[in-house]
């Protein structure tokens, strides 16, 4: 009798995937295409490539932790400065996950009131970003967040269906102008190496989400959040890439447009009736990704101090996340949370290289952890 292919364990990764992929899409698909037109133009594509190798090489180093760090934290067997390393490591996440609430948020309502709006209203877009947080946060503190898990579900599967049918319609665009007129590729940007190199640094937030599989320790053993991160980074690669290779003709740089501040420009030119799919997309993924974010940073401040009990885990990381959204620009938050992520990644990188043996991994993690704190210290907002 053959073997069925969906066997418990294969069906324990697609499930532990959940997670992950809802987070890495959540963080980009509704910015990436935007901030690589800004970045590399006609180039953006070899950007989402870039990117995404990139993020795969950090999440080698976060498998490895979670492979051989984590076991040998839960024994005590780890040296004090790589414990040390990795308490900071939690609490740094903690920051990284606040500004990321903020970003979400931002981006939610950017695409709600560029759609309602002609023009967009930068005001209307803080007030709701920062309402937003005051429902979270209150939903947090009257009736925690179980149940959430559906709603991520949901959304991955409406992003995911979008993301197809969003992605056809880009490529038929595509296909007819090319036997037309010919496509027309969007200017590349006079901009030196080093400003490319620091913007797309800038983007990491783009690929962010991967790292969620060690936090989800009591839910998953390690096999399997090892294998639902591979999955996670391998389909969100391939789709992004897929994806911003059938936008970029349709990028405003190429057009009498002008560049496009969100995926909604784009989306108003070659298929118009996907702009209120998209929207309901948006509302979706932020905001679970928001709830999670914020779940992920209370759970993770009660976890560093004894001092953050009952409200003031919500509260804290609450107020952190409104203040960000009521006074920064979208695409400066960005590269914030970038930074941000790429210094928990940093960590990560070294406490991996604490950790392994053979001096080729040693030096492999040695460099990208180099590479994170230059990201932490050079990225900037594209644009």
């Amino acid at each position: 009798m053959p073997r069925p292919y969906l066997t418990p364990r294969r069906r324990g990764v697609l499930v532990a995937t959940v997670t992950p992929l809802a987070s890495i899409f959540g963080s980009g698909f509704l910015i990436i295409v935007p901030i690589l037109e800004r970045t590399l133009g006609a180039l953006a594509v070899l950007g989402a490539a870039a990117v995404s190798a990139i993020a795969w090489l950090v999440g080698t180093s976060v498998r490895h932790c979670v492979r051989v760090v984590e076991p040998l934290a839960a024994r005590g067997a780890l040296d004090k400065t790589t414990a040390r390393m990795e308490r900071v490591a939690d609490a740094v996440i903690v920051v990284a996950y606040v500004i990321s609430v903020a970003l979400y948020l931002r981006i939610m309502a950017q695409y709600v009131v560029e759609f309602a709006v002609a023009g967009g209203s930068a005001p209307a877009e803080r007030i709701i970003a920062c309402a937003t947080v005051v429902v979270i946060v209150g939903v947090g503190i009257l009736r925690g967040f179980h149940g959430l898990d559906l709603l991520e579900r949901i959304s991955l599967l409406v992003v995911l269906a979008l993301v197809v049918v969003l992605g056809g319609a880009l490529l038929i665009d595509d296909t007819s102008t090319l036997l037309g007129p010919g496509l027309d590729l969007p200017r590349v940007p006079q901009v030196g190496l080093g400003s490319t190199l620091a913007a797309l640094g800038g983007i990491l937030i783009a690929v962010q989400g991967f790292e969620t599989v060690r936090y989800l320790g009591d839910q998953y053993d390690a096999p399997t959040r090892i294998a639902a991160s591979r999955v996670a980074q391998g389909v969100a690669a391939v789709i992004y890439v897929a994806f911003v290779a059938f936008a970029t003709p349709l990028m405003g740089l190429g057009t009498s447009d002008g560049v496009d501040s969100t995926l909604l420009d784009i989306t108003n030119r070659a298929a118009p009736v996907l702009a209120l799919p998209l929207v309901v997309c948006a509302l979706l993924s932020q905001f679970s990704a928001a709830t999670a974010d914020t779940a992920a940073a209370e759970g993770n401040l009660r976890g560093l101090s004894g001092w953050m009990t009952g409200n003031r885990p919500y509260l804290i990381s609450g107020a952190a996340a409104i203040a960000l959204a009521a006074t920064t620009p979208t695409l400066t938050i960005v590269t914030i949370a970038s930074r941000a992520f790429a210094a928990y990644y940093a960590f990560q990188a070294v406490i991996a290289l604490r950790t392994t043996d053979g001096m080729p991994r040693k030096i492999g993690y040695g460099a990208l952890a180099m590479v994170m704190v230059a990201i932490t210290l050079l990225a900037q907002p594209a644009g």
